[in-house]
């Protein structure tokens, strides 16, 4: 039977951390209700036994089916279902009329999943949080919040507007990354064939009859280059393969994991364009979840987990401790990568009694912020590769040309 590591909430809103034996998931929302107490997330413990399940394994490395929706999916899947709740429709037939109605076959397993759990009696949200692959845990715990206050239809409303919102920006970086990523794409691929191929057979015709010690630096360099890259190719390839898996297995250490996320919040340029997304997706979290009625403190516990950087967790985890002691939310949120433009308008919304509208400000602020930082972005990149191109096409140039021309003034 597996064993989880499980962050379980009391009756006073008390967060604690325990490991629970248990057959699954939903054994364990159960066991928990019988003792008036809820389950915020689950991990199951790591461990080899005798019937472990080998998918995951398998849709690591492309082999297994993956239960994990896209943010295409997902955005659907909230969609459609807000639309059937909201005509009035009970929950296990909206369920019904979306299995029959969505087309990816991976969505249809999971809504047939949520059907089937549903019909044997268990929430909406305890289905949901049994398979964590497709349904995080904001996702989850706005869908329990929305079942405890009767708004669901409005809940399903405000995460489609938050999945739409996360939608745009993961565009608008893919977009502002293609084209960097093709040029150095394109410069690393020109690069290997002109120092394996073609420095090779310029080096046999052009300059077969100049000792090989004469020949200029660059030359040297790249002739010297493209014949360890043609001999030790399988090495270079099996190097860089083993440095990126021991650097993955570094950072997905706790403490190296930490050292990243912080490392690169400090990056010049990039680190402020990463620090201020993560700013406005905390804000698009933390707005949805203190609007559905979510406690302060709750609400900092579910978007530590969701902000995706070890860092800002961190701090947002002592934000909870903070506010579970009286300390002001603005005062709580304080800290080194926290913007002041942040907790200041979080203050302001203290003090007058509209924090939710201030959080959405906070949200559109620095939602606006992030465009503004890839647009800057951007721009500082067009020269860095401008520049990366040139350097590439003159140490050629000067490859070919130097011993040329050194061997025309020998010729003279």
């Amino acid at each position: 039977m597996p064993a989880f590591n499980c962050k379980v909430m009391d009756s006073t809103g008390a967060i604690s951390e325990r490991s629970i034996t248990a057959p699954s998931i939903i054994d364990i929302h159960r066991l928990l209700d019988q003792m008036d107490e809820r389950l915020v997330s689950a991990k199951k413990q790591s461990g080899l036994s005798m019937d472990m399940n080998i998918d995951p394994y398998l849709e690591k490395i492309g082999l297994g089916p993956s239960k994990k929706l896209s943010i295409k999916e997902l955005n659907i899947f909230t969609r459609q279902i807000e639309l059937l709740l909201s005509t009035g429709i009970a929950l296990l037939d909206a369920l019904d009329a979306l299995e029959q109605a969505v087309v990816s076959e991976k969505l249809k397993n999971v809504v047939q999943e949520l059907r089937t759990a549903v019909s044997q009696g268990d929430p909406l949200s305890t289905a949901m949080a049994n398979n964590p692959e497709a349904f995080d845990n904001f996702y989850v715990n706005m869908v329990r919040a929305g079942e405890a206050s009767g708004q669901l239809p409005n809940i399903f409303n405000q995460i489609r507007n938050f999945v739409n919102r996360n939608m745009e920006t993961q565009k608008k970086i893919k977009k502002a990354l293609r084209y960097p990523t093709f040029v150095i794409i394109a410069l690393f691929i020109a690069g290997y064939i002109q120092i394996t191929v073609v420095m090779p057979k310029m080096a046999k015709t052009l300059f077969s009859n100049m000792d090989p010690s004469e020949l200029p630096l660059p030359t040297k360099i790249m002739l010297g280059l493209g014949d360890f890259l043609s001999q030790y190719i399988l090495i270079t390839v099996f190097s860089a393969v083993a440095f990126f898996a021991i650097f993955k297995y570094i950072i997905d250490t706790p403490s190296g994991r930490l050292f990243w996320d912080r490392f690169k919040l400090n990056i010049p340029k990039l680190g402020g364009l990463i620090q201020v997304g993560i700013v406005a997706r905390f804000g698009q979290i933390f707005r949805t979840l203190v609007g559905s009625g979510v406690k302060i403190e709750n609400a900092l516990e579910i978007a530590s987990d969701t902000v995706d950087n070890k860092i800002f967790e961190k701090d947002l985890i002592k934000a909870k401790a903070r506010v579970l002691e009286g300390i002001p939310l603005s005062i709580a949120l304080e800290g080194e990568y926290m913007p002041e433009m942040a907790t200041s308008l979080i203050n302001i919304g203290e003090r007058t009694g509209a924090l939710a509208l201030m959080l959405d400000s906070v949200a559109e602020y620095f939602t606006a912020e992030l465009d503004d930082k890839m647009d800057a972005v951007m721009g500082s990149m067009e020269p860095v590769l401008t520049l990366l191109i040139t350097a590439f096409v003159g140490v050629f140039v000067l490859a070919v040309f130097m011993p040329m021309i050194q061997n025309m003034i020998n010729m003279m």
